[in-house]
């Protein structure tokens, strides 16, 4: 179970954040996400708790900004979010 730090970023001028997640042990998940796709994404696609999810991309369209340290992720809800983006490509 991959344990790392989810950061949002929202980019400038745009309706569009930057969700990356780090694992600790390395290796990084990068994923451009719509602004109104972002809590779907993390909380379906990523499988982060519906809670967290909406804390961190509220967070992150008022503070431009949010990270999450030591969050717990299944190593299959990263494929299968991998796997989501290369369908949209």
């Amino acid at each position: 179970m991959p344990l790392g730090t989810l950061d949002i970023m929202k980019l400038d001028n745009q309706p569009t954040f930057q969700v990356m997640f780090e694992q600790n042990a390395g290796g990084t998940f990068v994923a451009r996400v719509e602004n109104d796709e972002l809590v779907g994404f993390i909380h379906e696609e990523m499988r982060v708790d519906l809670p967290m999810a909406q804390s961190a991309a509220r967070q992150a369209a008022t503070e431009g900004r949010a990270r999450v340290q030591g969050l717990f992720l299944e190593e299959n809800n990263l494929h299968a979010a991998m796997e989501y983006l290369e369908e949209d490509i």
